[in-house]
């Protein structure tokens, strides 16, 4: 039991070997026009979140592919593909890789009708309860990670409810199935991102597993879930970040980290201060997480980020800032996208992987 990630060009992932893509339970991958998916070949059982979302650099880690680390092992059996209604997904003994987008259909809503909830908090509940009717069914209850995606997300679309900004619409009704379903405890709340692309649909993947997990939250923030009500009528659902043992390697899920101190948005204005901020409080989650396991488990040094950029003239300046913290180029991929407030120009997010060695007694 375990996962391997890999990072690689969006071309390269039809391109690896059959073998190769046996062990793929899913991939997560930016590209900026429909050119870029010409003469793809990925196995159509292998479920993709493709996100329409330019690229600035890093194009060589455009794409994140999660293989399942277990079947590696000969007595290991051969992952399963299948579809619950919207979703696509593809599991393994212990891991479940799943995506699912939807359309925010102008039949949702109905000006001066009954329903006037706005399409994208429908298509959010709709997503989220197939999303957790397929794990439960499974038996795949624990999720270590989501990553959200939908269209103008700091906009006010004329389905709005008093004008309330799209990404609180989002957060309501992922909050309203977190609710529902009885899992809207912090402990239980796993990392996640939020952000907004030019268009297209909700889209969202998933990495779940039958092994409970522990929710890190960072000492210099206030937990997402408790922030007051300036930020939107009910809170975003999730933790800064996921720390789950898969067999013998620790992995260390690490929600988008942004300028943000207590609940406080930072450096308005400022990309380097932004930046600079946002990874005090990337070190700041990795260290509470190491606190957690009684030791110097995780850093930085081996992370692949992903870091997503409001402003494409920020480019270079994000880059030295990130060169001069680390004293080196870092692995990266850069790609322009809205982030969940509009005072905000940057998010990363990043996974850590330690692998422990476990002795036979």
């Amino acid at each position: 039991m375990g996962i391997q990630i890999e990072y690689l060009p969006l071309t390269a992932l039809d391109c690896q070997p059959p073998s190769w893509q046996d062990k793929v339970l899913g991939a997560v991958s930016f590209g900026e026009s429909a050119d870029d998916l010409k003469g793809r070949h990925l196995h159509g059982h292998i479920p993709e979140i493709y996100l329409n979302a330019p690229v600035l650099a890093g194009s060589q880690f455009a794409s994140e592919a999660l293989l399942d680390d277990a079947l590696n092992t000969e007595i290991s059996q051969p992952l399963i593909s299948d579809k619950h209604g919207q979703i696509r997904y593809r599991l393994g003994e212990h891991l479940l890789f799943g995506v699912i987008s939807l359309d925010e259909s102008p039949e949702l809503t109905s000006p001066g009708g009954a329903n006037t909830t706005p399409a994208l908090q429908q298509v959010t509940e709709i997503a989220y309860q197939q999303i957790f009717a397929l794990l439960d069914v499974l038996g795949y209850t624990h999720v270590y990670r989501f990553w959200n995606y939908m269209a103008d997300i700091n906009g006010n679309g004329a389905d709005t409810q008093a004008g309330l900004e799209r990404y609180r619409q989002f957060n309501i009704g992922r909050k309203n199935v977190f609710l529902q379903v009885g899992r809207a405890q912090g402990h239980q709340l796993p990392a996640a991102c939020a952000l907004g692309l030019r268009s297209g649909p909700l889209s969202i993947a998933f990495l779940a597993g039958k092994t409970p997990s522990v929710a890190i939250e960072n000492p210099r923030q206030v937990k997402a879930y408790h922030y007051p009500e300036q930020y939107g009528p009910l809170t975003p659902s999730f933790s800064r970040a996921t720390l789950a043992q898969l067999g013998q390697q620790l992995c260390l899920f690490i929600s988008g980290t942004a300028s943000i101190v207590g609940h406080e948005t930072l450096h308005a204005g400022d990309i380097v201060g932004q930046t600079n901020e946002t990874l005090v409080n990337l070190e700041a989650v990795v260290s509470e997480a190491n606190r957690i396991q009684g030791g110097p488990v995780f850093d930085l040094s081996n992370a692949c980020f992903r870091v997503y950029v409001r402003h494409a003239g920020d480019l270079d300046r994000i880059r030295e800032t990130l060169r001069n913290h680390f004293n080196r180029q870092v692995k990266a991929v850069f790609v322009q996208a809205d982030i969940c407030r509009e005072a905000l120009l940057i998010e990363i997010e990043a996974t850590v992987q330690q692998t422990t060695i476990v002795h036979s007694a």
